[in-house]
């Protein structure tokens, strides 16, 4: 494990330098390393997907709380649009690990890989909605939160991917859209990492320092070293967009996502 900790320092760096950025909770980076990393400790393979789902959530506590407060302070959240939504996360949040757990650690491995090739052309390509509707019933946040939740808790994310071109669609400025998010997100993180420590599949098969599906090594070095860059990052965000940054990412994710696909079904 001490060999570990160097990459996990720099995992931490970079995945709180890109949840502060682009307000997406860094779980797109945070689930192909963790599953990588529990490949490598010889975890069960019936449980890395949930270990990488559940490890990743509670890392991004760590990121996004640190991220969300800077977003707060430069008045980039829009608490009377979130506040409304926060039930919904939670109750999709909850339903989505359940409903992971059904559809069996494969599927989840499929989903996850499908899901950051297409999160990665979007982020390459930049897509924006067209369209901008500024109104929307509590009932629609709602159900549209709790499906935000719900696909999130699946594969492991903050959200903000969904929730960023959602925000842009309903009028709020890109700087508002990524602080809704960042907030948005950290209630779908802390969600998520009290259903990974409750709900998880059996197994065989001790696995020291993990208490459900949480592996709490990782946890501490990653989440605790992304802190000061999610800080960072957000900052960053608030005064520019880095082009050449989103490409490198996307490149990342999809060479990440490839290797998971490769692995588990070729």
């Amino acid at each position: 494990m001490i060999e570990l900790i160097l990459p996990l320092i720099t995992l931490g760096i970079f995945s709180g330098l890109l949840s502060g950025f682009f307000g997406i909770g860094s779980g797109i980076i945070l689930v192909p390393a963790y599953i990588f990393l529990f490949e490598h400790l010889g975890f069960p393979p019936e449980i890395i997907p949930y270990m990488a789902t559940g490890s990743s959530g509670a890392t991004m506590v760590f990121a996004i709380s640190s991220g969300a407060y800077v977003h707060n302070s430069n008045k980039n959240v829009e608490l009377n649009i979130i506040k409304f939504m926060i039930p919904g996360i939670i109750i999709g949040t909850i339903l989505g690990r359940f409903a992971s757990l059904e559809i069996g650690f494969e599927n989840v491995n499929l989903l996850i890989s499908i899901f950051l090739i297409a999160v990665a052309f979007q982020l390459a390509l930049n897509f924006e909605p067209k369209k901008v509707s500024v109104n929307s019933s509590v009932f629609e946040k709602t159900i549209g939160s709790s499906s935000m939740g719900f696909l999130a808790s699946i594969v492991g994310i903050g959200g903000g991917i969904i929730m960023v071109p959602y925000f842009k669609y309903r009028g709020s400025t890109m700087h508002k859209a990524i602080g809704n998010s960042s907030t948005l997100g950290w209630f779908i993180a802390l969600t998520m990492t009290i259903t990974a420590f409750f709900v998880y599949p059996e197994t065989e098969e001790d696995i020291p320092y993990a208490f459900g599906s949480l592996y709490v090594p990782a946890i501490l070095i990653v989440g605790l070293t992304s802190i000061y860059f999610a800080k960072v990052g957000a900052n960053l965000s608030s005064k520019s967009e880095d082009k050449t940054l989103r490409y490198a990412f996307a490149l990342l994710v999809i060479i990440g996502a490839a290797r998971i696909f490769l692995k588990n079904f070729i």
